[in-house]
């Protein structure tokens, strides 16, 4: 149970409550592009996220707004463009699966409510640590349609299930699972079990490291609503009074 309240304080804390040409894809892998700079300020742009595996904390991984995704294996102090796939694109989500931490995800699209935030390409899969990425052609939005248009957060449970967060140009807020790592995804009915819909983004989606049938997202508003199954059915765990 201590656990559950750590993990509700730290969404809480992650959200930002009541916020109101890109390269052609190849579905084939992409290897690293050999580029390095000294800081991620010449990329431009803002970082998105930033993830350091616990076993490696002098590997990190940034995702910026116009940069793609870059790494550094020196705990920042150099930075190398980890895709050539996602140059250029804003990459907003990041997640590692818990059993391999070779395999590792990446969403693009900024995710934001504001008219200023930059849509996405799709998900980016990577088998081997991060040294090539391929697009999952049915997370891209110029197949799929704009559900996809912003990828906000993923998360992956200690069974394999991957739950992504996105969300149109409308500012309307989606789940999406997947149980075949990212090959199919089915879209979870949250609306009659939360408050997300229609103007309300979910911002993060994370499951408890102790329980892969325990999951969590935040929203726009900071509802935070769990499952118990999975992320296949939700409630609402807390209502927040922040925002009317």
């Amino acid at each position: 149970m201590k656990l559950l309240f750590v993990f509700i304080a730290q969404l809480v804390f992650a959200v930002q409550v009541c916020s109101a040409s890109q390269p052609q894809l190849a579905g084939e892998q992409h290897a690293v592009e050999n580029q390095s700079v000294s800081s991620l300020d010449a990329v431009g742009g803002r970082v998105l996220i930033m993830y350091a595996p616990p076993a490696s904390p002098q590997q990190l991984w940034a995702g910026t707004t116009h940069g793609g995704l870059w790494h550094s294996a020196d705990a920042g102090q150099s930075w190398t463009l980890a895709s050539e796939a996602m140059k250029g694109m804003a990459v907003g989500a990041l997640a590692v699966d818990p059993l391999n931490a070779d395999m590792m995800y990446a969403g693009t699209g900024e995710g934001r409510s504001n008219n200023a935030a930059l849509g996405g390409h799709g998900m980016f899969r990577s088998g081997d640590g991060g040294l090539s990425w391929s697009l999952l052609p049915l997370s891209d939005p110029a197949t799929v349609g704009e559900n996809w248009s912003h990828i906000n957060s993923v998360a992956i449970s200690a069974s394999g299930v991957i739950l992504a967060a996105t969300s149109d140009n409308q500012y309307n807020g989606f789940i999406y699972r997947s149980v075949d790592g990212g090959q199919t995804w089915g879209l979870v009915p949250v609306y009659t079990g939360s408050k997300v819909g229609p103007h309300n983004i979910v911002y993060k989606v994370r499951f408890d490291p102790d329980n892969p049938n325990t999951a969590l997202f935040i929203d726009a508003y900071a509802n935070v609503t769990h499952s118990r199954d999975g992320g296949l059915t939700w409630s609402i765990a807390k209502k927040s009074t922040v925002c009317p």
